[in-house]
């Protein structure tokens, strides 16, 4: 997996750099990050916005592929709300399975989605309750049901950008393969072409170049002659030979 530059906030290094942008603003470092080894624990990640622009969308690739981390063995504590004591139920990951997340380190629940995509301002789906200071109150699972809101709310804003950012991915890749497996294909066109008129030169012990090999030239040589005497009667050669080569 590729290794990827990031801008994290550090404190008292002599040598990060200051931000242009606020002479007062934490000085930032450089450091290497692996995809691979993203943090896990919801409670434990740095925000979103700390990746450096560049990168931002691998890393919110990486974390959906990954999915929501869903510690489903933990053995969850309890907290006491008046009375009852209460904890978090793994059964709320079948019901929420594509967002919900639990931070073993915090004790909280989190929404993968909006942590990748949600606004960084409003109260809308919980504030700051799914995000950064995680959700706790384990007497209310309601508030689960509240969060995601409706149609247009911060929560299936966050997922639709999610479901669109994979998409793009995919798109991308099958672009990538489409166009790869045809420049493969090109180039074994272009190449046996080539093979056939060093063939043919070798069995009539021809020369190969000529003094001027300009497109200008009356005679550019009996390769390249011979190549295009080929590519003018033949399209499918034309198309990856010569001026149409790479």
């Amino acid at each position: 997996m590729d290794k990827f530059l990031i801008n994290r906030k550090a404190t008292g290094d002599s040598s990060s750099t200051p931000n242009n942008n606020n002479i007062d603003s934490c000085k930032q470092s450089r450091i290497e990050i692996n995809l691979s080894d993203l943090t896990t624990d919801p409670g434990l990640r740095i925000r979103i916005l700390d990746y450096n622009p560049n990168i931002r969308d691998e890393v919110g690739r990486a974390y959906l592929l990954k999915g929501p981390c869903q510690p489903r063995s933990h053995d969850f504590p309890y907290t006491a709300f008046g009375k009852r004591s209460r904890r978090f139920n793994p059964a709320w990951f079948d019901e929420f399975c594509t967002w919900l997340e639990y931070s073993i380190s915090k004790n909280a629940a989190y929404c993968l989605c909006c942590y990748l995509f949600k606004p960084s301002f409003g109260d809308q789906g919980g504030g700051e309750s799914f995000v950064g200071l995680g959700f706790t109150n384990w007497a209310k699972k309601e508030n689960l049901t509240i969060h995601i809101g409706g149609v247009n709310s911060d929560h299936n804003q966050a997922w639709g950008k999610c479901e669109a950012l994979l998409n793009r991915k995919q798109h991308i890749e099958s672009i990538i393969i489409k166009h790869s497996n045809q420049a493969r294909m090109d180039y074994k066109l272009r190449l046996i072409a080539s093979i056939d008129c060093i063939r043919f030169l070798l069995r009539q012990g021809l020369a190969f170049r000529d003094h001027d090999e300009r497109e200008d030239s009356d005679n550019r040589g009996n390769f390249i002659e011979l190549l295009q005497f080929l590519a003018d009667h033949n399209e499918s050669i034309k198309e990856v030979t010569l001026n149409n080569a790479p």
